[in-house]
């Protein structure tokens, strides 16, 4: 029998996965409209969301990971070659993620 595993421990793992899953899943639709106008004016409006949450200080490393995420959206509009950029962290989010969603299904499972 394995330990219970703590219940802020397994929200914690659950919000993490759900977080990661949905980046890494925003990432990749970002790597693929991110050529022409389009990828201009999402990567413009993602960089300045983000440097608006950033203002604040409870949402700053969020704003942060946004502006930089619309930033390189961004570059990589007007730089086709940078494509991989968004493309290689949003599986590595999606990996990441799905880890977390396994911690916290093998968390829920010691709780009952």
């Amino acid at each position: 029998m394995s330990d219970i595993v703590p219940r802020n421990e397994v929200s914690r793992s659950g919000v993490k996965g759900v977080g990661a899953v949905a980046g890494g899943a925003g990432l990749l639709v970002l790597a693929g409209i991110s050529h022409g106008l389009l990828g201009i004016i999402a990567g413009g409006v993602i960089t300045v969301v983000g440097l608006a949450l950033s203002g604040s200080k409870s949402d700053r490393k969020a704003g942060v990971v946004a502006a930089v995420a619309g930033a390189v959206t961004l570059a990589s509009a007007l730089i086709p070659g940078l494509r991989f950029l968004i493309v290689l962290p949003g599986i590595g989010l999606l990996g990441a993620g799905i880890w977390s969603l396994v911690r916290f299904f093998r968390g829920l499972k010691s709780r009952s």
